[in-house]
């Protein structure tokens, strides 16, 4: 009799294997870059053992283990204190002691000239390709040479150059040779300059060589891709010429024949072998996108995409991940038109001390194995302030300097919270140093 059983168990196996593959489908999955909490959370939520190498560490980062670089409790400034070469180690550290199936990249590594690139098993593009496609001058003049519009860009090495851009565009960004997020950009015009050009210019403290765009008057935007699959555009948030938030999805009603320009981005996504997760920085001018650059892995609307597709995306880019050639799998559209999200970082308008979530709870949220955020942590009261989410949380009674980041804020785009009322209930939540700094003497 157990012989027969046996024999039917074995049967219906092969059946049972199929339709539950995702419990052997657990893997053990490392995020290394400067903010991991979206990517981590994300592979978290479907069961994977995750590790994370970071510089900033948030008490809503839910990794299984996690190595960082910031003093928890005081965070210092960010271009004093990351130090890509250390976050390199750490995540080497990590591949050499956990069996790691796949490596997931955010933003913050392999973007510097000097950067190294290790043969790591990426999910995407891997560390040399992401360090290639950071050169923006290479990539520009590349999509130049394909016949894709591109703002006038040049090289230039010094200040005088600079000057011989300036008279012949009127008006000019500036911007480092390698980099992301609007780190080093500077934006210059002739009818504001009031005192001598190269005065002007010299007063910038420019580390040469840079690039010269001509200025596009336009919003930002991007195209978010996984694979050879277009999943939205977004409107990009900046500030100070650096990117600050994005509104997910974002209808863009000023390009003429928009899905000719979506066949478009796709067609330079295959140009440049890119896989994974990718994206596309354009301008419009005269209705036509102009192409600023390429983001070769996970980016800053991940989270956004998220929630307004109510998908994995850890899991589609997993699945999505090879070279995006047009024989590539397509991926039905996922991004809801009529759900926006906004996201917004928030900075430290004075050096300040956090006290964002609660304190006799903090050590519960760092290792708990939650799959949502948590209410005390993570967001207003929902009776009185809406859909606000509150990520990015550093620890109870962190020192936060001047003009770093804060937090970051989510919120759906159809609730009616605007700034003032997520600025107010945050200056609760946050105390100016010079008056409670005796705590720290």
């Amino acid at each position: 009799m157990d012989l027969i059983i046996w024999e039917l168990l074995k049967s219906y196996l092969p059946i049972f294997l199929f339709f539950n593959s995702s419990f052997s489908d657990f893997m053990n999955i490392l995020v290394v870059g400067v903010n991991t909490r979206p990517i981590v959370n994300s592979a978290k939520r479907l069961g994977h053992t995750v590790y994370s190498a970071s510089h900033y560490n948030p008490m809503d980062l839910n990794a299984d283990v996690k190595k960082y670089i910031v003093d928890d409790n005081k965070h210092g400034y960010f271009h004093d204190a990351y130090d890509e070469k250390k976050l390199l180690n750490i995540a080497e550290h990590l591949i050499d002691n956990y069996n790691i199936d796949h490596i997931f990249t955010a933003s913050g590594i392999f973007e510097n000239i000097n950067s190294k690139t290790p043969d790591w098993n990426v999910v995407g593009n891997t560390p040399k390709k992401i360090k290639t496609m950071s050169n923006k001058y290479i990539v520009s003049k590349k999509l130049e040479n394909l016949g894709y519009d591109i703002p006038a860009t040049y090289i230039a090495y010094n200040s005088k150059q600079i000057g011989k851009y300036l008279y012949t565009l009127n008006s000019i960004i500036i911007k480092t040779v390698y980099g992301s997020g609007g780190t080093g950009v500077y934006s210059l015009s002739l009818g504001d300059i009031n005192c001598d050009i190269n005065d002007a210019i010299d007063g910038l403290n420019i580390q040469y060589p840079v690039i010269v765009q001509e200025k596009i008057f336009s919003d930002s935007y991007s195209a978010s891709f996984v694979g050879s699959n277009f999943l939205c555009f977004n409107k990009q948030l900046i500030n100070n010429n650096s990117y600050v938030g994005n509104i997910t999805p974002y209808n863009i009603n000023n390009i003429d024949n928009v899905n000719n320009y979506i066949d478009l981005f796709e067609e330079i996504i295959s140009s440049f072998d890119l896989s994974g997760m990718n994206g596309i920085d354009f301008m419009i001018k005269d209705n036509v996108p102009v192409i600023i650059e390429i983001n070769p892995r996970i980016l800053g609307t991940f989270e956004t995409i998220e929630l307004s597709s109510n998908k994995n995306l850890i899991d589609l880019i997993i699945k999505y991940q090879g070279v995006n050639k047009r024989s590539s799998d397509k991926l039905h559209k996922i991004v809801r038109k009529n759900n926006q999200y906004v996201k917004k970082i928030l900075f430290a308008e004075q050096k300040l001390i956090s006290y964002i979530g609660v304190s006799n709870l903090q050590s519960q949220f760092c290792n708990a194995n939650i799959t949502k955020p948590v209410l005390q942590s993570c967001k207003f009261s929902k009776g009185k302030f809406g859909d606000i989410r509150i990520c990015d949380i550093p620890k109870y009674g962190a020192i936060i300097e001047k003009n770093e980041p804060l937090a970051t804020i989510i919120i759906n785009k159809a609730s009616a919270i605007n700034d003032t009322t997520i600025n107010n209930n945050i200056s609760k939540m946050v105390v100016n140093y010079e008056y409670d700094k005796r705590r720290y003497i």
